[in-house]
């Protein structure tokens, strides 16, 4: 049975129950739609396996996403600690959806003739990427190695091995969820980034949060301590 269309101003209610999907809105629409897919990813999967982001460029459509997370749990804790949180410059509005995704559905063995459904959310790698996996899979044996060399403790923190789709607002958005985030400062040709908090214990909590943090499924941010 065909499930009735909802316009995404009826997917949500001040009573909707917790559910898998989040409603997101107040998103800057005057940032280009992958970038901003890209940031939403790393914000939201840092709580639990994303399955997909809706977004649509249509007028009706522009400044809210759909983020479909595998369980309620995940969704339920993204939602408590990314409620209000600036990105590029905008407080996310964030609300369960009214209706669950058809992505279970298909999990469930349910199908309904629908149109063309929305592109998965996680970002594919540039091909030139995709030509450098073997070489990152090596790359992440190494690093991960516990006798890894993370630096002398201090303020400033470095990321390596940066994709050159990377740039310094996406990185921004991540690292300044931490307390004591003062700036950063984008190398892109050698593929590093220098981030600045206000005192050693902040980076610290930072770095622990963030080292081998997937910012997509084939890529894993390294941090470190600066060598000062």
């Amino acid at each position: 049975m065909n499930q009735p269309y909802l316009h995404p101003a009826q997917q949500i209610s001040q009573d909707s129950a917790p559910k898998e999907t989040l409603y997101v809105t107040g998103l800057n629409d005057k940032i280009k739609l992958e970038d901003l897919k890209f940031v939403l990813y790393i914000l939201f999967s840092q709580f639990g396996e994303v399955l997909q982001i809706v977004m649509k460029k249509t007028q009706k459509l522009r400044g809210q996403a759909f983020i479909v997370f595998q369980n309620i749990t995940y969704a339920t804790n993204a939602k408590s600690a990314l409620s209000g949180i600036l990105v590029y410059d905008k407080p996310l509005i964030i609300e369960f959806a009214y209706k669950k995704s058809v992505i279970f559905d298909r999990m469930e063995g349910k199908f309904y003739y629908k149109q063309k459904q929305q592109k998965e959310l996680q970002p594919t790698l540039p091909t030139e990427l995709v030509k450098e996996k073997k070489q990152k899979k090596l790359e992440d044996k190494l690093n991960n190695n516990p006798i890894f060399n993370q630096g002398e403790v201090n303020n400033v923190l470095l990321i390596e091995s940066l994709p050159p789709f990377v740039t310094e607002i996406m990185i921004s958005e991540l690292f300044r969820q931490y307390p004591g985030y003062s700036l950063i400062k984008l190398i892109s040709a050698r593929g590093l980034a220098f981030v600045e908090y206000q005192n050693d214990d902040q980076a610290t909590v930072a770095l622990k949060g963030l080292n081998n943090f997937k910012i997509t499924p084939e890529c894993q941010l390294k941090v470190k301590y600066a060598k000062k």
